[in-house]
């Protein structure tokens, strides 16, 4: 299946092609970006305005924690008020002495409360002991509390909060309760019960800002719901769910998706008054805008995207007209008809193209025509080929006469030379490989040096130390005859005095080592610095050529290192008047 849409496809025009490749390349990518860039833009803006809740709410949480922390701090002004303590005691021996102690001190002192503190409501102690008399409404007795009873087991010295349930209405009724103990703290004489203002917890109702789309429930720490609004509607298991996951560990806001439209839940909770505030939010509600946008965003973009893709369509129709129209006339074209092209060619790229097609049928067109004449000069290379190999032979044949010639004269020298002459022509001319083993090129150097011995006399002494197996390590063809040369020619000829050549061969497990050492005349050290810098690569060759001299040399040291490989080369030492040292580093192992 895969394989017949790549057929169908490679089959279609190149319009087609390039429409098809416009789609799926731009514009579905650019749709498809934009959403994802939408939708990461618009959860990231969800996530600043839930963060930004978080802030404002938690600085309210910590005014309401200030707030509660002034408003326990009144149990201390009874707890260390002693004509408090002794009032509740019963320690008055006249209701004279009563009365006056709690008109002139009690009284004002819850009167300084109420004043000071506007967060409460109002203060009653409901008293233990009933010893005289109850002044109203600041005293009760403890008959009269009708609230839960484990308020009134509460410990000595240990203060409570308490929320009553209001059901749906929005304010919570709020209640401070504390121990009152004796003056030796030994027995409880009383319960401060303390009613706070919903101005407590107000300024945290106006921060959540709440409206038709959104539910807030307060939930006491034994999670029971005591007071909720509700505008959206839940099923009872999706509410219980939600606020469930509220009260998981560092859980403070967290989207999700019910009957298909996105809630944020939010959870606040206050330490002091032990309350969880968990507020649910249609996020679409809040974010109605943004949504109109989006839709305005792609009413705008998808009709843009398909005028430029109409555009786009029209350009490129017009580019590739001209590449069907040549497409076409190239058809034509058989092995017998090279006919050109005859359209419109404009100064653009597929004019560049039409006119390289018409250069190259032109081309063509003459290689056809001179078919019979390249046969021709083919025929004529081979002859020249073949009278170049008669030469050859019969300057061979000629250097072997004149040796006859020379032992029919008894000249025994002549005789040498032509014939170690012969020898030579025959290694340097004849031969058609590139490359010989390392005892065929010794060989040819010792005859060289056997004329180069005639022509110098007594003036040169040749010696020889080969401790390696060269009989089959191949080697570039005529490699070293240009480095003995150099010895002789430009060295030990140089000089007047008798000159020494040593050649020297070794090798090791790497390594196949060849040490050419004169004692002529040397080279300068400016020069000398100049070819070490060539050979090691740090200088262009073109320095050589242009001093003069050193081209034979570096010739024979690029042939090495092709044929060895690139830790091969040519080493040179010298010194002027004292003679020159020339190692070869080949390679073993190296494929030519």
């Amino acid at each position: 299946m895969k394989s017949k849409l790549a057929f169908s496809y490679q089959n279609l025009s190149i319009v087609k092609k390039m429409a098809i490749g416009y789609i799926v390349i731009i514009f579905i990518p650019i749709i498809s970006f934009g959403l994802f860039l939408y939708n990461q833009n618009y959860n990231s803006f969800l996530e600043e305005y839930a963060q930004g809740r978080q802030k404002i709410v938690n600085q309210v949480l910590n005014n309401i924690n200030v707030s509660t922390v002034q408003i326990e701090s009144a149990y201390q002004l009874f707890q260390n008020n002693s004509n408090t303590i002794a009032y509740l005691s019963g320690n008055y021996r006249t209701d004279f002495e009563q009365v006056s102690n709690f008109l002139t001190y009690i009284r004002p002192l819850f009167s300084y409360i109420l004043s000071s503190n506007r967060m409460i409501e109002g203060m009653t102690i409901y008293m233990e002991q009933q010893n005289g008399m109850i002044f109203r409404p600041e005293m009760a007795k403890m008959d009269e509390f009708k609230l839960d009873e484990d308020i009134k087991k509460l410990p000595l010295g240990v203060g409570k909060w308490v929320t009553f349930n209001n059901g749906s209405y929005p304010d919570i009724n709020l209640h401070y309760f504390h121990k009152i103990g004796n003056r030796n703290f030994e027995q409880d004489i009383g319960l401060l019960d303390i009613k706070v203002t919903s101005n407590l917890i107000k300024p945290l109702l106006e921060s959540l800002n709440l409206n038709i789309s959104s539910n807030l429930y307060v939930l006491d720490q034994d999670h029971q719901i005591i007071s909720h609004i509700e505008e959206i509607a839940l099923s009872k298991d999706s509410e219980k769910a939600m606020l469930a996951d509220a009260f998981q560990a560092n859980a403070k806001y967290a989207y999700q998706t019910v009957n298909g439209k996105k809630l944020l839940i939010e959870s606040f909770y206050t330490e002091s008054l032990k309350l969880q505030f968990v507020m649910i939010e249609q996020v679409d509600d809040v974010f109605i805008g943004v949504k109109k946008n989006k839709y305005v965003l792609v009413l705008i973009v998808a009709p843009l995207l398909l005028l430029l893709s109409g555009i786009y369509y029209l350009i490129a129709s017009s580019i590739t007209k001209r590449i069907l129209k040549l497409s076409k006339h190239m058809r034509q074209v058989n092995e017998n008809y090279f006919p050109l092209y005859r359209g419109e060619i404009n100064k653009d790229e597929v004019g560049h193209l039409t006119s390289s097609y018409n250069a190259m049928i032109r081309r063509m067109d003459e290689l056809v025509n001179t078919v019979h004449r390249s046969e021709m000069l083919r025929k004529e290379s081979a002859y020249l080929m073949m009278q170049a190999q008669i030469k050859p032979h019969f300057l061979y044949n000629t250097l072997e006469s004149i040796r006859m010639i020379a032992e029919t004269n008894d000249d025994p020298e002549a005789a040498e030379m032509s014939y170690t002459l012969g020898k030579l022509f025959r290694y340097s001319l004849s031969g058609t490989k590139s490359e010989t083993s390392l005892r065929e090129e010794v060989e040819n150097i010792k005859d060289y040096i056997k004329i180069q011995q005639i022509r110098l006399a007594d003036r040169l002494q040749v010696s020889y130390d080969i401790n390696a197996r060269i009989d089959n390590f191949i080697c570039p063809h005529y490699m070293l005859q240009p480095i003995i040369e150099n010895s002789i020619v430009h060295g030990i000829a140089n000089v007047r005095k008798q000159g020494s050549l040593s050649i020297r061969i070794w090798e090791d497990a790497a390594f196949m080592y060849i040490a050419v050492v004169d004692s002529g005349a040397g080279i300068e050290e400016e020069r000398l610095q100049l070819i070490q810098a060539v050979l090691n690569g740090t200088m262009d060759v073109q320095h050589l050529q242009k001093s003069g001299g050193g081209l034979g040399i570096m010739n024979v040291n690029e042939r090495v290192n092709m044929f060895f490989g690139e830790p091969s080369g040519i080493q040179l030492e010298s010194k002027l008047n004292e003679g020159t040292t020339c190692i070869l580093k080949l390679a073993k192992g190296a494929t030519p």
